[in-house]
């Protein structure tokens, strides 16, 4: 993971304290090897490495309406609301039948945030129109970038 996602993390992670709110702790190494699994036996395969170890910083984020998806459900502090998980999120997205060839790591009121599998570009696509490409990145940090500098937008 690089300093940029890290610096940003610990910038929202200062505004959202000063709210009395919190980001999520990372994964132990047992709940990610439970998470694989998961992600073999109901997707057919693991998500990249950057996203595992974004998990390990955070799992998931929830963030004023940017959503990076978490290991299973959590509760969000400060809510009655949970987390979106990659898994579940995922095996909904795959009913859909124009989301079948992408992994979906989050999305917020306008966009999804998409990993598509036949070029293997990390992609910002409109929600609504969903063939819209916003944004186009090599790796899932610049994807991830991209969400948080959103998120920090909105925060002020």
């Amino acid at each position: 993971m690089n300093s940029n996602v890290k610096n940003k993390l610990k910038l929202i992670a200062i505004k959202k304290s000063e709210e009395g709110r919190f980001l999520p702790n990372g994964v132990d190494e047992v709940e990610l090897s439970v998470f694989l699994s998961s992600c073999k036996a109901e997707l057919g395969g693991e998500p990249p490495q950057d996203y595992l170890e974004f998990l390990k910083l955070h799992n998931g984020l929830t963030v004023e309406g940017v959503f990076v998806y978490s290991t299973k459900r959590l509760p969000i502090v400060g809510s009655t609301a949970k987390t979106l998980a990659f898994v579940e999120m995922n095996v909904i997205s795959r009913d859909v039948e124009e989301l079948k060839g992408f992994l979906v790591f989050g999305d917020s009121d306008q966009d999804e945030y998409v990993l598509d599998l036949s070029t293997g570009m990390y992609q910002v696509r409109d929600k609504q129109a969903f063939d819209n490409v916003y944004e186009e990145f090599e790796c899932f940090d610049d994807l991830l970038l991209f969400m948080l500098d959103l998120a920090l937008r909105r925060i002020g």
